[in-house]
């Protein structure tokens, strides 16, 4: 059996990938099964009880619940779970230490519209978007603030490096990938050669995307938060609305 893990900070696309490996024949991708909130398995199994507990039980025992996922296989060659920034810390520092439990790294090379995304799932309690569920109408705008936005991309920025150190200290499989890469037919069959299952399976959406609307419209002070962040890398982000070319499916 193959055991991986997908990292992510919040608002990367990390749903759609789930839910792209979950609709291989032989990958059992798991969502945020650490999440304080709730314990959130694959979209193929939301009907099922897995035997995986409480969150109190999770939470008294992390490790354990850690091991009742790698053993309820259903079948699969891949069984895998996404854990996201901040996350079971001793679960995370576990599978990072690792070098049998394949990583798949997922970043968004928006730094802004990460933000803005998270800043609007936070503030609507909207984290998924599946067909089956039913979306407010209303559009949601956010106030930006340079220097929120700023720590922000700090904080997102020492979660990757930390991962990146650890990966190189440990020498464990990993492979990266991009947000706006995820619609790519080549970029899917690296992710399935990675996990050692058939690459040439076509993977089907889960989800749908949240946010669509240029940022210019999401973010109430556009024009202020432009002049603020005048000539930074980060006004490149701004206005760069590029990744809607690639991103034709689901997502953050």
């Amino acid at each position: 059996m193959i055991r991986f893990v997908v990292l992510a900070a919040p608002r990367t696309g990390s749903n759609w990938l789930c839910s792209l490996l979950d609709s291989h024949p032989s990958v059992l991708c798991h969502h945020e099964i650490f999440n304080p909130e709730g314990i959130h398995t694959a979209i193929s199994t939301r009907t099922r009880d897995l035997g995986f507990g409480t969150v109190a039980e999770r939470d008294l025992d992390p490790l354990s619940a850690l091991e009742r996922v790698w053993r309820c296989r259903l079948g699969n060659r891949a069984v895998g779970f996404k854990l996201n920034r901040g996350q079971s810390t001793v679960v995370f520092r576990r599978v990072l230490a690792n070098a049998e439990v394949r990583k798949i790294v997922i970043r968004r090379s928006n730094r802004v519209r990460t933000y803005v995304s998270e800043t609007l799932a936070e503030r609507t309690g909207e984290w998924e978007s599946y067909e089956w569920i039913k979306t407010s109408d209303t559009r949601t705008t956010v106030w930006v603030d340079p220097d929120q936005l700023q720590r922000h991309v700090s904080m997102n920025c020492r979660y990757y490096d930390e991962i990146d150190k650890a990966l190189a200290a440990s020498r464990a499989p990993a492979l990266h990938v991009r947000y706006e890469d995820l619609g790519q037919q080549q970029v899917r069959q690296r992710m399935l050669q990675f996990l050692d299952v058939a690459p040439d399976v076509s993977l089907r959406p889960g989800t749908r995307r949240q946010n669509p609307a240029p940022l210019k419209v999401l973010i109430e002070n556009f024009k202020d938060l432009h002049h603020a962040l005048q000539g930074s890398d980060l006004q490149r982000d701004l206005l760069d609305e590029g990744e809607d070319a690639d991103r034709r499916e689901a997502g953050g």
